[in-house]
């Protein structure tokens, strides 16, 4: 969401501006200070020279010293406060072993210690014989966690890490542990004032004479505050006698004395230029001649560097100065005080300039250009959920004034939109229906549609199918956008295949595909793929699914992992579906690698929890079936919100207790499996009859099975959900046979054996269980089987009993090949990085990304088991040479 402009702006250091006296004695305790412990904190009240005396340590750092500097901003909340540091450490090429942005997640998730325990691993396999991290304004930051973040971090920083802290006030860190271990250096006001003999020195330095008296009074003056004696000695070389003591420690006097000491001083050309340049976050020539008009921009900036008026310079290939925030507080100040009026219009034009979509909607609230920061935040929340940040964009909405978030058809839709991606369909409902009505009153007709088309499939979600279709169809009636016709195409997928004709999925869905290739947002292409997989019994579905992941793979692109772990999920069910069950098996170990990589979020692990039980279940692995059914029970707990996604999580594992023949699992949750009075869902009600019914076989009563089993198979191929046709079939086809009914019960069977015998799609019977499979090829047929079909059913029982073989054969020889699961690319990067190349210069080489060759290097540590790049590297040279 951030641009990568900005964040270099945040992350660079300011250059130490030579030409002040030595500090010997700061300067060493400081050097020892960042070499030896585990925090040195800077504490002391602005103007005390904290930033300058460490951008001067870092410059005499020894050789092999890595620096991480990060400025704090009082906009800068956890998750955008660890993008920044994120930033601050990728000039360093660390492991990562998790993706950058899957930080922000777990932090939107309040998993923060998994966050700092992850910073942290990485910090300890980084390349460096000694590391610094360096936040410079820490007293910025309001949001608490990111304290907390920092403790967890202190609490496990590797011994060859500091954490450099510099701030006005001490911050709300477990300070006291670390003082007791002697771990902490620190620096307050009164270490970081100049002393009598310095100021002295820097009276001689300035002036170019001795004047003991005038230092004296200097320093009695300003006891020694750097910016005291800076504001003193750059004011036309005045005498300080007559300066009341309380300038220095009193902001009205301060501001006034910067009025007629230092800014009434300069050309008026010169005052005006800043005045107006002090709404930006940093200076550069293009940014301050778009707000201040004035073409000599770039001359003005230089001029500012010379008189060294109160600015850092950045380390940049352009000139960018960072005003102190003292200096830009009384600019503004006087800004708002001189021209009132024009304060808004360039509050405006700093946004328009703004890269940063955080900062420039920013802007405009402080403009109250109300307008301007809705739209802007609705044009960038698909990008930002495109790359997972929707919690970023939920505390943008919360800048609004209450009137505005209550009311804003704008922040409805972008809340609406957030909700979605973790299934929280009441509140997509909720949020959807305020911004269809609000967009209709204000006669954006086409926003009103695409709302009410999100209002639809929510309904449907959250069980009111036939209310959700009409909706539907309303919207379907009037002029639509693109998107908007995608997603009414979404909800007739799913409303056809809870309700018929078996075809209109397949139909849909290639209607949405179609759509989708014409717009490839990977928001959109995010929000319609997951869970289409369940209905890939369906006549047609699985061409058009092979179409929807080739056109998500493109959307996908390298910097959008949440897509590309749904894509590579949904194309694992496919495998699962076609018996292809070696691609599978190593399909789920990349699946598995995703989930890590993002940080295990909720949603995608449920998912992934479900094509796991299932493969197993087709393998006939019972205790790994138990095993992870209870893990779905774990993380299914955490989606009571999300409709009725829990129901269908649950179903899948009482479903798959049964085929394993698990009854107790089954009594046990099948009281929970139901649904609710109101809430319409003809597939899932059948599958739960269908249990009841297998649950009823199980226990000897055959009647209530037949009957219900009996009247399933009339729909169960017409509203066929994954293995609910296969299940009825197969479960028909015992309970015929404990009555002394073959016939009835190759009748049931058949139609199973000869589509799944045309399709070759193997899996969809075998994810019924084994057993059960196991106890009709051993059934007392008396010839109302054909020979070609129980061969079949027995060719399907070896397909199982093989991958079961296979499965435990495998990880041996995986685990004494080592390099057997690195692919020919992850190979290619490992090369690279053995021959010492940086992400970048791998990413050159290659032709690829620098996201996806992160992305190479945590596979490869993964699968190798190693911590470091010096690791790997070794590896690959004891192997390949070189």
């Amino acid at each position: 969401m951030q641009s990568v402009g900005l964040a270099r702006a945040k992350v660079r250091a300011p250059r130490f501006r030579s030409g002040l006296i030595g500090r010997s004695e700061l300067e060493n305790q400081l050097g020892e200070a960042l070499t030896d412990h585990r925090l040195a904190l800077l504490v002391a009240p602005a103007g005390y020279g904290k930033t300058a005396a460490l951008s001067l340590q870092l410059e005499r750092l020894p050789a092999g010293c890595a620096v991480a500097w990060v400025t704090a901003d009082e906009e800068d909340d956890l998750q955008r406060f660890l993008f920044y540091l994120i930033e601050a450490l990728e000039p360093l090429d660390p492991p990562w072993r998790l993706a950058p942005e899957a930080f922000q997640e777990l932090a939107g998730q309040g998993r923060v210690r998994e966050a700092a325990t992850a910073l942290v691993v990485t910090l300890e396999a980084t390349a460096a014989s000694k590391g610094l991290i360096v936040l410079d304004d820490l007293h910025a930051i309001v949001d608490a966690r990111v304290f907390e973040f920092l403790d967890l971090v202190l609490e496990r920083l590797p011994q060859n890490w500091t954490l450099v802290i510099a701030t006005r006030v001490e911050p709300p860190l477990a300070l006291g542990r670390w003082r007791a271990r002697r771990e902490i250096a620190e620096f307050d006001e009164t270490a970081l004032a100049f002393s009598r003999s310095e100021v002295q020195k820097l009276w001689r330095h300035a002036i170019g004479q001795d004047d003991p008296d005038q230092a004296q009074r200097l320093f009695e003056r300003t006891q020694g505050w750097a910016a005291g004696l800076c504001l003193s000695l750059e004011a036309s070389r005045r005498s300080t006698a007559q300066v009341p003591t309380s300038v220095w420690h009193n902001r009205r006097h301060l501001f006034d004395y910067l009025a007629t000491e230092v800014l009434e001083d300069l050309p008026a050309e010169l005052q005006v230029f800043l005045m107006r340049c002090s709404l930006l976050f940093e200076l550069t020539a293009a940014r301050c001649a778009q707000i201040s008009g004035n073409p000599r921009a770039a001359e003005l900036l230089e001029d500012i560097e010379r008189r060294r008026l109160f600015t850092s310079v950045l380390d940049s290939d352009d000139l960018t100065l960072r005003l102190h925030d003292l200096f830009r507080d009384f600019l503004e100040e006087r800004l708002r005080r001189l021209c009132p009026a024009e304060v808004p219009a360039l509050l405006r034009l700093a946004a328009q300039g703004e890269a940063d979509p955080w900062r420039r909607t920013l802007l405009y609230l402080r403009a109250g250009a109300w307008d301007e920061a809705q739209q802007n935040l609705v044009s960038v929340t698909p990008e930002a959920l495109g790359l997972d940040n929707g919690a970023q964009v939920i505390r943008l909405i919360e800048q609004f004034p209450a009137a505005i978030q209550a009311d804003s058809p704008f922040l409805a839709y972008v809340r609406g939109l957030c909700a979605w991606p973790d299934y929280h369909y009441g509140a997509v409902r909720s949020a959807m229906t305020q911004a269809a009505a609000g967009f209709n009153a204000v006669g954006r007709h086409a926003d009103a549609q695409r709302a009410r088309a999100m209002q639809a499939l929510a309904m449907f979600f959250c069980g009111q199918m036939d209310e959700a279709h009409r909706l539907s169809r309303a919207v379907r009636a009037e002029p639509m956008e693109r998107e908007t016709e995608t997603l009414t195409e979404l909800l007739d997928f799913w409303y056809t295949a809870h309700h018929g004709p078996a075809d209109g999925p397949a139909r849909h869905l290639a209607r949405m595909v179609d759509l989708l290739l014409q717009e490839p947002s990977a928001e959109l292409w995010s929000r319609c793929i997951p869970r289409l997989g369940i209905f890939i019994s369906r006549p047609g579905m699985s061409v058009q699914i092979q179409r929807l992941l080739q056109g998500a793979r493109v959307a996908a692109g390298d910097g959008h992992g949440s897509l590309q772990a749904n894509v590579n999920l949904m194309e694992g069910w496919l495998l699962l579906w076609q018996g292809r069950f070696t691609e599978l098996a190593a399909a789920l170990q990349r699946i598995e690698e995703d989930s890590h990589w993002l940080g295990q979020p909720p949603a995608l692990r449920i998912r992934l929890l479900t094509l796991k039980v299932m493969y197993q279940v087709s393998c006939d692995e019972t205790d790994a079936v138990r095993a992870t059914r209870d893990a779905i029970v774990a993380q299914g707990w955490s989606m009571k919100q999300s409709g009725y996604l829990p129901l269908a999580f649950l179903a899948v594992l009482v479903m798959a207790s049964a085929a394993i023949g698990d009854w107790q699992a089954v009594r046990k949750h099948l009281p929970s499996l139901r649904v609710e009075e109101g809430r319409e869902n003809p597939s899932m009600q059948m599958l739960i009859r269908t249990i009841h019914a297998q649950l009823a076989l199980q226990e000897g009563r055959m009647d209530e099975a037949l009957a219900t089993l009996r009247e399933l198979v009339q729909r169960s191929a017409q509203l066929d959900t994954t293995y609910l046709d296969a299940t009825v079939r197969t479960r028909l086809a015992l309970a015929e046979l404990a009555v002394g009914s073959p016939g009835a019960a190759w009748q049931a069977l058949e139609p199973l054996i000869k589509r799944v015998g045309a399709s070759g799609n193997v899996g969809q019977v075998l994810g019924t269980g084994v057993q059960g499979l196991t106890e009709l090829s051993r059934a007392s047929w008396r010839g109302a089987a054909s020979e070609e079909g129980l061969a079949t059913l027995q060719q399907w029982i070896d397909i199982a009993r093989r991958v079961k073989a296979g499965a435990h054969e495998a990880a041996p020889r995986a685990s004494a090949a080592r390099d057997a699961g690195l692919s020919a690319r992850e190979l290619e990067v490992l090369a690279l990085v053995a021959d010492s190349q940086s992400n970048k210069l791998i990413a050159r080489a290659l032709d690829l990304s620098p996201h996806t060759v992160k992305r190479h290097v945590a596979r490869v540590l993964d699968r190798l088991d190693l911590a470091s790049r010096m690791q790997a590297a070794a590896w690959y040279r004891e192997r390949f040479g070189g």
